[in-house]
């Protein structure tokens, strides 16, 4: 009679190949998209969901554009990595660029798409950390995909989620701050907890407060930068 049972040694060349890893100081960001309510009652879901995939494909052009990668998406929100093949430093303010360039679009966005005055305009919360992070390559069902993990990642992550509660939309730890040629901010450090981080984080508040329209940086920029950049 033929033996059904598998063993999980035979199972495992089955599910996944992977590549060995490496370790690497990285910069990390995490970004989130907030008030689509808004736009959902006043646009139809199809027109949405393009609005929502041009806005991050040119998320991902800007974050490409500097030498950055998106490890993942998931919803409204946004996952990437940068020096992959840079010295930390120079990721670091690639991140930096890179996320404003992206603050920027969304309020690009939010001047073309104009959401019922009783709802608060599209507005984006980032955490930007850096930190040293296992680097996999590993393959589940055909292209192997970049995986980076690490306790950087998760305080990263955390970072993000704690911009609400701080009322500021950009949150920086202190390690990736002191790498930055030329902080917007001149705000002090701070020490916060974050969510199943057991040691308290040093921080700077290098944003902006929620639900207060935002004057663009680049006056000169128009909608056709957006659509240019999204393909």
């Amino acid at each position: 009679m033929k033996n059904n049972n598998l063993t999980h040694n035979t199972l495992l060349p089955a599910i996944a190949t992977a590549i060995p890893y490496e370790e690497k100081e990285l910069a990390i960001l995490f970004l989130d998209i907030r008030n689509f309510t808004g736009l959902m009652v006043s646009q139809p879901e199809q027109h949405i969901i393009q609005i929502v995939r041009r806005l991050f494909t040119a998320f991902n052009q800007i974050i490409k554009s500097f030498s950055g990668k998106v490890i993942e998406t998931a919803g409204d929100s946004l996952y990437a990595v940068f020096g992959l093949q840079d010295g930390l430093p120079e990721a670091v303010n690639n991140a930096y660029l890179a996320t404003k360039a992206m603050f920027r679009t969304v309020g690009l966005f939010n001047d073309s798409y104009a959401v019922d005055t009783e709802n608060a305009p599209l507005e984006m919360g980032a955490g930007l950390h850096a930190g040293r992070v296992f680097i996999d390559e590993f393959s589940l069902e055909g292209t192997p995909q970049l995986a980076v993990m690490g306790l950087p990642v998760n305080i990263t992550a955390r970072l993000q989620a704690k911009t609400r509660e701080l009322n500021n939309d950009l949150l920086i730890s202190e390690y990736a701050y002191h790498f930055l040629n030329e902080p917007e901010t001149t705000a002090g450090v701070q020490t916060v907890t974050l969510q199943g981080i057991a040691q308290g984080q040093q921080i700077r508040l290098a944003g902006g407060p929620y639900y207060v329209p935002k004057a663009l940086a680049e006056p000169d920029l128009h909608m056709s930068y957006l659509l240019a950049i999204s393909g």
